[in-house]
This record gives C-alpha cells, structure tokens and sequence, in this order.
C-alpha cells in the first residue's frame, strides 16, 4: 500500500512538472481558436476549394496578367494543407507585385500567418515576416502575442526574438502585452545568442562581367532601422525601443542593456548622468551589469573601442549608487503577467467582433467585383454592338458616300506611295527589298519518305 502511495505521488510530481514546463503567459482563449474555425461557417469560405481556387487564380494571372486581393484572401482563408505552402506564398508574392496589393485585407495578414504557424513551418514563417518587401505580411497583436508566446513555450527564444523585433521596426508600442513579451524574448535570446547568426553577405562568384547602363549612381545609405541585419543591433534597439516607455527601474534597466548591444554609446552616456542626477534609489537591476559584461565578451579588438571603453567605466560608476538586488527575470514574468492580466480580455473581445467584420468585409469586397466585372462585360458588349452598327450602316450607306470614300482610298494609297518613296531613296535600298521578296518567295524542299530499317 505504501509503495503504491510513493508511486502515485512520484507520477503527480511527473505530472505537475510538465504542467509547469508547458505554462504560458497566455491562456489558450487568448488564441481564440474556435472563433478562428468559425470562419467557415460563412457560405463564401465553407464552399470553396483551395485547390481548384489556385489553378483559377493561376491561369487568370498568366492570361490576363491581373489578381485581385478579394481571391488571395479566400484562398488564404481556406488553405489547410502542407503542400499548399508554396501556392500561397507564391500569390501572395505575386500580388505584392501589383497595384491591388493597396487593397490587401487584413484577413489576409492574420491568416497567411496562423495557417504558416499551425502547420509548423517556422522557417518560411519567419522569412514571409522579415521580407516585408515582397510577401507585404504585416501580424496584428493577436499573431504577435500568439508567435512570441509558442515560441517561449518551446524554449525557441531565438525565433522569438525575430518576432519580437517586427513591432520595434513598426515603431509600435499601442498593446502593453506585445511590449513585454518583446522585452522578455529579447532577454531570454541574449542567454543563448550564437542561435541567431548575422546572414552572410551573398558573394558573387561569376566571372562573367555585366554592364548596365544606368542614368545616375546612388550613394550608399544606411537608414539605421529598416537596414539593420545585426541581430545585437536588433535585439538592443527593441530593448532600448520599448525601455523608454516604461519610465521605472526595469526600463532603465532595459535601455541601458539595448543600448550598449546597439552600439549608440553617446545616449547611453547622457542617460547615466541624468540617472545618476536625478534617480536616487533603484537606479537600474545589479545583475544587469554582470550581464553587459557577458554580452559584451565576445568582441573582436576592433570593436573595443575608446568610446566602448569610456562608456563601460561610467557603466561601473553605477555599482556605487542604490541598485535593485531583485531578480531580473522576475521581474521581466511580472510585467507580462501584469500586461496579460490587464490587456487579455480587451484582446479577445476585440478580435471575436474582427472575426465577424472581416467576413462581412469580405463579403462587401466580393460583391462590389462582381459587380464591376459585370460592369465592363456590359462595356465590351455594347463595343461590339457599336461596332456592328458602324459596319452595318457603312453597307447601307455605300453607295451614298462612294465619293468620300474613293477619296479616303486615294489618300491611303498616297501615303504608302509617299512611304515607298522614301524608302527607295535609302542606301541600297533596292537590293534589300529584293533580297526581302526572296526570303518572301522561299519554299522549303520536301522531305521524302524514307524507309527506316530496324
């Protein structure tokens, strides 16, 4: 009995180790899973194929060289299986090289990316993310939260920290739970950083020379935002981004940390002056400066320069002063316990009723081109119409306007005689036109049946 007692109290500590393992920061409502599926209750989705949408959508491109935004957020919408990856990726692609990539809906966001999330293709998913320029995905709130909280619960912190990054880059900082769970993936990826390597510069290897005229050559630019590739630069810029909002302890804490990884040594300076000026007590976490000093270990002599060592002894000034000996990591939980606690209803309230708006949107969309294509069959039918009427009364009429018509055939005839004219007076003009005739004239010789023997 007291053996099965040990037994049955070892497989509950079993158990309630992989529930603590597993536990997130958001619950599973904040996926709003169900309301997601629900979307196929509209007639408009639950009645299409993917598959025979894409060979449409496909051959409509390549005849007519036209997509519409309405069909690629169907087709988003409805996608399901793996092997699909590529024709979505491929529309949306497509798509963005258009004009009509203006009417993009934001559906279409949303979807491309929990359909990339559900069947766990992460290295697509991060790749469609970053190359804003040619896929045009920008995620909601929901996607961020979402991404950033399946990849903390894998302990993929590097991928995190990719999502993490976008909102920095946007400049957004309007949901209090993408904020801290941006601060968080941040710190928990510089644990382990060598897992998100800087991309290598693509090198030509072609020995070939081309030369392209081109009407002026453009200085480089660097814009410091968009063009940065570093992810130290990245990941410090977010942390130092979202730090200055805060405006406590943890915020300093993050600037000061973001601000070295990102290299901006002149701020940081001013910053700890006017900290140690005017904050007198928990000025930043103790363990932040053991943590710069791990960051920063790795630095080749290059990059350990004056301005690097200046800022790291006023950095060491600040163990003179009242830091907070708390827990950093603690502290970075609760502020996205607090966020989620504060924000999550708000979140879910809000996507439940864009659930329902985006499929009445898609319906209006829909309609409205319906619409419009019947505008412009009508269009080219009266064309048509118009242009029988003129033939048809010309027969009528011939014999009226025979006069003004044999004027209208002496003009034509004129003008090519004028034409023939000119061209007759070029540099060895007669020759080449008979060498034309010639060509004209060819007769390609008949090939005769021959007996094949085996």
């Amino acid at each position: 009995m007291l053996k099965t007692l040990k037994c049955g109290q070892r497989a509950y500590c079993r158990i309630q180790k992989s529930l603590i393992q597993r536990r997130t920061f958001l619950s599973e409502a904040y996926r709003c899973e169900e309301a997601w599926k629900d979307r196929f209750k509209f007639p408009l989705l639950r009645n299409v194929k993917p598959e025979n949408l894409f060979i449409d959508l496909d051959h409509k491109q390549s005849t007519t060289g036209k997509i519409s935004a309405i069909d690629i957020d169907i087709f988003a919408n409805t996608v399901k299986e793996q092997f699909q990856i590529e024709e979505l990726l491929t529309l949306v692609h497509n798509l963005r090289l258009t004009a009509e990539t203006s009417n993009t809906l934001e559906s279409t966001h949303h979807a491309v990316i929990r359909y990339l999330l559900d069947i766990d293709c992460t290295e697509d998913l991060i790749n469609v993310l970053h190359d804003r320029l040619n896929y045009g995905i920008f995620p909601d709130y929901l996607c961020y939260n979402i991404l950033m909280d399946t990849y903390i619960k894998r302990k993929d912190y590097a991928t995190a920290a990719k999502i993490a990054v976008l909102p920095m880059l946007q400049e957004d900082s309007g949901n209090p739970i993408t904020n801290a769970l941006c601060v968080y993936c941040c710190h928990k990826h510089l644990e382990s950083p060598e897992k998100w390597q800087k991309p290598e510069v693509p090198v030509d290897d072609s020995k070939e020379e081309i030369k392209v005229r081109v009407s002026y050559l453009r200085n480089p630019y660097f814009d410091d935002h968009f063009d940065l590739t570093d992810p130290r630069d990245l990941v410090g810029k977010t942390l130092a981004f979202y730090g200055k909002f805060m405006n406590n302890t943890l915020g300093r804490t993050c600037q000061l940390r973001g601000l070295i990884l990102y290299k901006k040594y002149d701020d940081i300076s001013k910053l700890i002056e006017q900290w140690l000026k005017e904050v007198k007590d928990n000025v930043v976490y103790e363990e932040v400066l053991d943590l710069i000093k791990k960051d920063n270990e790795s630095l080749s002599e290059e990059q350990v320069t004056d301005e690097f060592k200046n800022v790291m002894s006023q950095v060491e000034k600040l163990r003179a002063v009242n830091l907070c000996k708390d827990s950093l990591i603690e502290a970075l939980e609760n502020e996205v316990k607090s966020a989620v606690d504060k924000q999550s209803e708000i979140d879910i309230s809000e996507q439940l009723q864009k659930y329902i708006h985006w499929g009445e949107v898609r319906e209006i969309v829909l309609q409205d081109q319906l619409k419009e294509i019947e505008r412009q069959k009508s269009i080219e039918n009266l064309t048509v119409l118009k242009k029988a009427l003129e033939d048809e009364e010309k027969l009528i009429t011939f014999f009226e306007n025979e006069e003004k018509i044999e004027l209208e055939i002496e003009k034509i005839e004129k003008r090519e005689q004028d034409e023939m004219d000119r061209v007759l007076k070029m540099h060895k003009a007669e020759k080449k036109l008979k060498k034309l005739e010639k060509e004209e004239e060819y007769i390609p010789p008949t090939i005769a049946k021959q007996k094949l023997n085996f």
